[in-house]
């Protein structure tokens, strides 16, 4: 990697970087109790921020790994987390549906109420 590194910031670097850091903010106070989420958004954050400040990196570390161009492999790891996205939230889905089972069965059971008797 060259040592002259860009240190000044476009203004489309600065956008990039606020909405960044607006995503961690976000994900802090959403995932208040869950500590390795925030972590893990934090991680990200911190990455897509270095990125965008240094988009030399991306193709530095492309072409480490045998990757033609940065953009590439950006596009390669947001595919994969996407995946792993959709993966997570449809294990997460069928957990509520066992869930919202239990319930409605459950309510049924103590609100059932016997067929009157027919007088004959």
């Amino acid at each position: 990697m060259n040592a002259d590194l860009q240190l000044t910031l476009t203004p489309i670097q600065i956008l990039l970087s606020a909405l960044l850091l607006i995503v961690a903010v976000a994900s802090l106070r959403l995932f208040r109790n869950r500590i390795l989420y925030r972590l893990f958004f934090i991680g990200i954050v911190f990455v897509g921020i270095l990125f965008v400040a240094v988009p030399i990196l991306p193709v530095y570390l492309a072409s480490l790994i045998g990757v033609g161009r940065g953009v590439d492999l950006v596009f390669y790891l947001l595919f994969t987390g996407f995946l792993l996205l959709i993966a997570i939230l449809y294990r997460r889905l069928l957990q509520h549906d066992v869930i919202i089972t239990q319930i409605i069965r459950q309510n049924a059971i103590r609100n059932h109420r016997p067929p009157s008797q027919k007088a004959t």
